[in-house]
C-alpha cells in the first residue's frame, strides 16, 4: 500500500523552497500576507494567478504505488505550492471484469502561507488530473489528513452534540472526549484500544462534519473546492503518535469524478489503516 506519511514528509524539502521568490517586491508582499486578512490573501493569489504556471516533475517509479509525480505552482520558476500524485498499476483482467479501474491518488497539497490553500491548490489539482488522465488513470482520488481534528473536538466540546449525528450514548461521548484530549476515561488507567473502539463511530461522524468545515487552509476543503466529493473518513489511517494526538489518525478520501460508471467501488479498498489495530504506548485494551 502507499506509504502516505512517508511521502508527505518528502514534501518538507520542497516546502523549504517556498520562501524564495523572483523579486524582492513579491517576497515582501508574500511575507506581509502571512498575517493579512483572507480577502487580501485571496486578492494576492488572484493577481499572481496571471503569472503562475504549474510544472510537472518527471515520474518516478515506486515499488508499491506505480508512478509517483510532483507538481509545482510557480511564478518565474520559483515554487509557490506543491502537490503529489501516485498512479497505481492497471488492475489485472479479472479485477477489471469485476469493475476495478486504474486509480490515481492526489495528496500532499501545500502552499506559501501568504496564499489560501483553497485557491493555490486549484491549478495544481487541475494539472494533476489532466496529467494522470493522459497517463491512463480512469479514477482519481484524493487523500487529506484531517489536521487539527482533536483540537477542534475539544474546543467545540463536540461530544456534547453527538445525539444530533446519530445514535451515540454516554459511553461513546466519554470515549470521544478521552481520545480528543489524549487522556484515559474516568475509571480507566490508560487510553487504550477499548477507548478507541468505543469512540470510533462517533468520532467518524464528527470527522465527516469537520472535513466539510469552511477553512481555506484545509487540504480537504481545497480538494472539495477543486471539484472532489467526500468519499469517506478513515479511522486511525495514520497510526504515528503525532497523528493520533492531532487527529486520532483520521484521514479523508475524496473522489474527483469517475471516468466510467464502474468507479462506484468502495473507497475503503485503497485506504485501510497503515498498521492494524492501534496500541497506545504501554497500553492494553481499555
Amino acid at each position: 500500500s502507499l506509504n502516505v506519511p512517508h511521502m508527505r514528509r518528502s514534501l518538507v524539502a520542497s516546502s523549504a523552497r517556498l520562501a524564495r521568490y523572483t523579486t524582492k517586491a513579491d517576497a515582501t508582499r508574500l511575507e506581509a500576507a502571512r498575517s493579512a486578512s483572507l480577502a487580501d490573501r485571496s486578492a494576492l493569489a488572484a493577481e499572481l494567478s496571471g503569472r503562475w504556471i504549474v510544472a510537472t516533475g518527471d515520474p518516478q517509479q515506486t515499488e508499491s504505488a506505480g508512478d509517483s509525480f510532483g507538481f509545482a505552482l510557480r511564478v518565474d520558476e520559483v515554487n509557490l505550492g506543491v502537490l503529489r500524485a501516485a498512479l497505481f498499476p492497471a488492475p489485472p483482467k479479472q479485477r477489471r471484469d469485476e469493475g476495478h479501474l486504474r486509480t490515481a491518488l492526489i495528496f500532499g497539497a501545500s502552499c506559501h502561507p501568504g496564499l489560501p490553500l483553497s485557491l493555490a491548490a486549484k491549478p495544481l489539482v487541475k494539472a494533476a488530473r489532466a496529467e494522470l488522465a493522459q497517463r491512463g488513470a480512469e479514477r482519481v482520488m484524493g487523500l487529506a489528513p484531517l489536521t487539527g481534528l482533536c483540537g477542534w473536538v475539544v474546543e467545540e466540546q463536540a461530544w456534547e452534540r453527538l445525539s444530533s449525528l446519530g445514535e451515540f450514548g454516554d459511553e461513546a461521548a466519554g470515549a470521544v472526549e478521552a481520545v480528543a484530549r489524549g487522556v484515559p476515561r474516568p475509571g480507566h488507567s490508560v487510553l487504550g484500544q477499548g477507548t478507541f473502539s468505543a469512540a470510533q463511530k462517533a468520532f467518524e461522524a464528527l470527522a465527516t462534519a469537520y472535513a466539510r468545515r469552511d477553512d481555506p487552509e484545509s487540504e480537504c476543503l481545497a480538494y472539495l473546492e477543486a471539484g472532489a466529493d467526500l468519499a469517506a473518513v478513515h479511522w486511525l489511517h495514520d497510526t504515528s503518535q503525532e497523528a493520533v494526538r492531532d487527529r486520532a489518525g483520521v484521514s479523508a478520501s475524496l473522489e474527483f469524478g469517475a471516468y466510467s460508471p464502474a468507479a462506484e467501488a468502495t473507497a475503503d479498498e485503497l485506504y485501510m489503516p497503515s498498521s492494524g489495530i492501534y496500541t497506545p504506548p504501554g497500553g492494553e485494551a481499555s
